[in-house]
């Protein structure tokens, strides 16, 4: 038995690599496309283009594991039924269950080694990328002055300059149109262009030159004033890349404990804002009223008036009780996107388990059809697992269905289809054996002597 569990853990190994090779590129390319104009657009360093990338390889390895292990299963079981090694497993005893426990037993490794995979590694890797890319999309492009023709990379600011000296970085015959905070075109004759102190705020000094600044909202009235020197300050202005050290975490970056410890603390707002009630409003609004034996004409109108305030003062904690409500709605729903998370830790993981009690009956059935039937079999049952994730993930988050069973229902499913499948192959490998057998002894007993 040993032998046969080596050789099928064996024949897995080069599914699995080829399967896992070719959804992670599927996933590379559809994640290149997403940034590549971001990338060219800012400027951004070979580095930290590989950086971003193997940052993100971190959510693809969390998909492409379990996508491969159904590959692995559909294309091993296919080729094992195919050349008919299953059926003559079967002839020496050995059932179609034994022979899927060395898959099963490598997918349990899997899920474990996934579970610490995504609550210790992946949430930093979302971390960083989610810094790195914020920080991408703050980056200016990369800029230069060119001669004769106007620069529009500052916000604000459009300038032209005729020639330049790249030594000196003095600048001749310069306009400057600006439209942030107030519009006006500036022009000099020279001048000189560098950084601040703070390396992003581009200086311009300049000399010999004038402003015109429209002087009303119709722009019928200029006023024109003349400069000996001047210098404009445009922030913002370098291309330079500035990394972020810390940020506050999102529910994919945190691992379980953080997640754990943010629902508590989720939890303790919640109740505060739900134990608020109105119940000071209520005693002060009694404690206006005469002692017990006094009418109500004994009230005064200075009282009256009194409980009138206090019952106006009553509809404006009313609605903040509104608004403590909606306050603690909000916490519970955040609370239960949390759970979400959590339980997706460990459901995606132990969906290898789940591809392969669906992949080898369903390879076994199948039978012929190779590299390919097998990548199409597993995208096609993948998508129909993640729209079930995706669609539990939503109706947990609305509230309409728990946490854990939204994350776990499509492990359920898919596994307890291939439980079905299997079953359902076993029995009929069960009935064409049988025929077999009775075709056999039929035809021994027609046999001449």
């Amino acid at each position: 038995m040993r032998i046969l569990s080596r050789y099928i853990l064996k024949e897995s190994i080069g599914p699995f690599l080829f399967g896992f090779s070719i959804i992670t590129l599927v996933l590379i390319m559809d994640f290149l496309v997403d940034i590549m104009n971001l990338i060219i657009s800012r400027g951004v360093k070979p580095l930290l283009v590989l950086e971003l990338f193997a940052l993100n390889l971190a959510w693809m390895l969390a998909l492409s594991v379990p996508m491969a292990v159904l590959v692995a299963a559909l294309m091993v079981f296919g080729r094992m039924a195919s050349d008919n090694e299953i059926t003559a497993s079967r002839s020496c005893g050995v059932s179609f269950l034994r022979l899927m426990i060395p898959m099963l037993g490598g997918a349990l490794i899997l899920t474990l080694a996934m579970i610490w995979f995504n609550d210790r590694i992946l949430p930093e890797s979302n971390h960083k990328a989610r810094m790195l890319m914020t920080d991408i999309t703050r980056k200016k492009p990369t800029w230069s002055l060119e001669e004769n023709i106007f620069l529009d990379h500052f916000e604000g600011y459009s300038i032209r300059v005729r020639t330049i000296a790249r030594k000196t970085s003095e600048i001749q015959d310069i306009i400057i149109i600006q439209t942030k905070n107030s519009e006006r075109i500036i022009t000099a004759k020279r001048g000189k262009m560098y950084f601040g102190p703070d390396g992003s705020t581009l200086m311009l000094e300049l000399e010999e030159g004038e402003i015109l600044e429209v002087g009303d909202e119709n722009g019928q009235a200029f006023t024109r004033t003349d400069f000996a020197k001047q210098t404009i300050s445009i922030p913002d202005a370098a291309s330079e890349f500035q990394r972020t050290t810390e940020s506050n975490r999102g529910d994919r970056e945190m691992n379980v404990s953080m997640m754990i410890e943010r629902n508590k603390e989720r939890y303790q707002k919640a109740a505060d804002y739900m134990s608020q009630a109105d119940s000071t409003t209520r005693a002060a609004v009694m404690g206006l009223f005469p002692a017990n034996g006094s009418t109500v004409d004994d009230i005064s109108d200075s009282r009256i008036r009194a409980i009138n305030k206090v019952y106006g003062e009553s509809r404006k904690i009313q609605a903040k009780q509104t608004f403590n409500a909606r306050t603690a709605k909000n916490y519970l729903r955040e609370i239960n996107s949390m759970k979400v998370e959590i339980h997706k830790k460990f459901s995606i993981p132990a969906a290898c388990i789940a591809f392969v009690l669906m992949g080898a009956p369903l390879g076994s059935i199948a039978r012929k059809g190779g590299f390919t039937a097998g990548i199409a079999l597993a995208i096609f049952f993948f998508i129909i697992y993640w729209a079930f994730l995706i669609l539990g993930e939503q109706l947990a988050d609305k509230g309409y269905l728990p946490a854990v069973w939204a994350m776990w229902l499509p492990n359920i499913i898919v596994g307890g289809a291939g439980i079905l499948l299997a079953i359902a192959f076993i029995r009929q490998s069960a009935v064409i054996s049988l025929i077999n057998n009775i075709k056999n002894l039929f035809v021994r007993r027609k046999r001449p002597q």
